[in-house]
């Protein structure tokens, strides 16, 4: 008896191969194109909830300003600009801390060099080697008449 079902078993899978194995196919294809069009529909959800999101701060920032409160844009730039100052500080204080220094060296250099330098005569200024010119206007007109 096992081997006669076994044979019809065979004949009907045998009748039913062709068919059974295009559903098979048919059905990797659809899980397939199910798989990608919910990936493209989660794509596309993500990106339309960032859209959302970037839409809803910029409504939000422009009514902040309407109020006058500072936005985040408005705190970054005033940061920038804090730490651009206080470099600049930073610089001033530094130069004037060797400005003050170059100071302190002069006014403690010794007093004999102070009067070497005083004694010492000042470049002479030169004379300019072109003369001084007068230009007297010629009267044609006293000779003519």
């Amino acid at each position: 008896m096992t081997d006669s079902a076994r044979a019809y078993f065979d004949s009907f899978l045998g009748m039913a191969g062709e068919p059974a194995r295009r559903a098979r196919n048919l059905a990797g294809k659809v899980r397939e194109d199910l798989r990608t069009g919910s990936e493209q529909v989660r794509e596309q959800g993500s990106r339309t909830a960032s859209d959302i999101g970037r839409l809803i701060r910029a409504e939000f920032d422009a009514n902040l300003t309407r109020f006058g409160v500072a936005t985040q844009a408005d705190l970054d730039d005033l940061n920038l600009r804090l730490e651009h100052s206080e470099e600049q500080i930073r610089d001033l204080r530094i130069r004037l801390a060797e400005a003050e220094a170059r100071l302190a060296a002069a006014a403690a250099k010794p007093t004999e060099t102070r009067q070497r330098d005083a004694e010492r005569p000042a470049p002479a200024e030169t004379p300019s080697s072109a003369p001084a010119a007068t230009m007297e206007p010629i009267d044609d007109e006293e000779e003519d008449a």
